[in-house]
């Protein structure tokens, strides 16, 4: 077959984090002799650009591969390509199980997607994984798989904390962030080209410039960034809570393009617990924090995520989490159950909790979350919110889906417009809630 009529496509799995990777991994094809394919048309060559973070995530990649590698099967596609961190966890594992499987490319080795492609049409079988986790400049170029006016913008990589539970140092790499003059030029350039919303990732962005400067330089990036005319909305996710200082409360609080939105993944709250997956952090640090938060950037919207199921996790700790969750009313926030990944240190520790009471644990958590986040909902009606329209609803005709400054894509709640006019989507529009419908507000414009 000939190079240049050789289409690739993409199936990218996991966190936002992954997705910028796999935006990269497109935009070094852009200028290759390769097609890049469009959603839903068919392709001659796949990348599966992988999770392997937990148990559920891995699930999902394996069952992914094991789709595209029927289609390989059948003539549908010629090559299959896996790429991420499922690939830098197991390689050997699959490029054993996995003999349909072309190459494979590692977390941190995406600048080398072309030559792996052309390897692979030459009949070899490439595997590389020498480097840990990528992190791209902004003279890199992007094919965007969100929306044009909401873009996600990768300011740092891996990770120096040591939570006993997690495997992403060994996946990602050490801590390394960008200096803030290549994330102001990339950010300029997704503006420019209809960026309305910036959406900041990273395992732990607010440790950014630590790495380099040995000081915490998000405040002075968010400063930067505010002076971008075409950008409306900042947001920031993955911020870690012994990182949360007065100088980014000060500048949240005091910004009209920063939304009072933060991502602050505490995990539990039980003292015991904390200590044992070594998060650094106290429930008495969580709560004066918490409450510095609220009390500093008025309307502030606080979204967490909790494990349920850890070693050693008594019926008293996670009674005392309930409490928790009950009165401290997050407004958004995810339960997961704990996933015993090898390699780690927690996967040792005595007191390793039964499936069947992680279950009951994880479901008893999130009916306490549903019901604070349907009081959440409730006491919105009757007020005005600026919305960002995203697209025409698929389920009701006359109304569109949008979201407030309360909600990032995929993981948080949507704002039902309903409208005798035709709404823009990637336009900003002030509505009056009106309704709520599970955790969704209705809203009329």
């Amino acid at each position: 077959m000939k190079s240049q009529k050789i289409r690739i496509g993409i199936v990218s799995l996991g966190c936002p984090k992954t997705l910028v990777d796999s935006e990269v991994v497109l935009g070094r094809l852009k200028d290759s002799p390769f097609e890049i394919a469009r959603p839903g048309d068919e392709s001659d060559v796949v990348l599966v650009n992988t999770c392997g973070f937990i148990r559920d995530a891995k699930a999902e990649s394996i069952d992914a591969i094991l789709k595209l590698g029927d289609q390989k099967k059948q003539g549908r596609i010629r090559a299959l390509i896996v790429m991420g961190c499922l690939v830098q966890r197991y390689a050997a594992e699959l490029e054993k199980n996995f003999p349909e499987v072309d190459a494979f490319l590692g977390s941190g080795n995406y600048d080398r997607v072309v030559r792996v492609i052309r390897k692979v049409i030459g009949g070899q079988r490439p595997k590389e994984l020498d480097q840990l986790g990528y992190l791209g400049t902004a003279k890199e170029k992007r094919v965007s798989l969100t929306s044009r006016f909401s873009r996600y913008l990768k300011i740092s990589e891996g990770c120096d904390h040591a939570c006993s539970f997690c495997m992403i140092p060994k996946l990602r790499g050490r801590f390394r962030s960008r200096r803030i003059s290549d994330v102001i030029t990339e950010a300029r350039k997704l503006a420019l080209d209809g960026a309305k919303e910036i959406i900041l990732v990273g395992q732990d962005i607010t440790g950014f410039g630590f790495d380099y400067a040995r000081k915490l330089l998000l405040p002075e990036l968010l400063h930067e960034l505010e002076s971008i005319e075409e950008l409306r909305w900042i947001r920031l996710l993955y911020a870690y809570p012994h990182s949360v200082n007065e100088a980014l409360i000060r500048q949240m609080a005091n910004s009209k393009k920063i939304c009072r939105y933060l991502d602050l993944p505490l995990q539990h709250i039980s003292d015991k617990i904390l200590k044992a997956m070594r998060r650094g952090f106290s429930r008495g640090k969580t709560i004066e924090l918490i409450k510095r938060l609220r009390c500093e950037i008025p309307g502030l919207v606080l979204r967490t995520g909790f494990i349920v199921g850890f070693p050693g996790e008594s019926e008293g700790d996670f009674r005392e989490l309930l409490d928790f969750i009950k009165h401290t009313k997050f407004e958004r926030a995810g339960v997961f159950k704990y996933s015993r990944e090898e390699g780690s240190p927690a996967a040792k520790f005595r007191g390793q909790v039964s499936e069947k009471i992680k279950e009951r644990r994880f479901h008893e958590a999130m009916r306490c979350q549903r019901k604070v986040a349907l009081a959440v909902s409730r006491r919105h009606v009757g007020r005005e919110l600026e919305v960002l329209i995203e697209r025409r609803s698929g389920t009701e005709d006359g109304a569109w889906e949008a979201r407030s400054y309360m909600d990032a894509p995929e993981i948080d709640t949507s704002v039902i417009v309903r409208s005798r006019m035709i709404l823009r989507e990637g336009t900003f529009k002030t509505v009056r809630i009106t309704g709520t419908r599970d955790y969704d507000l209705i809203a009329e414009a």
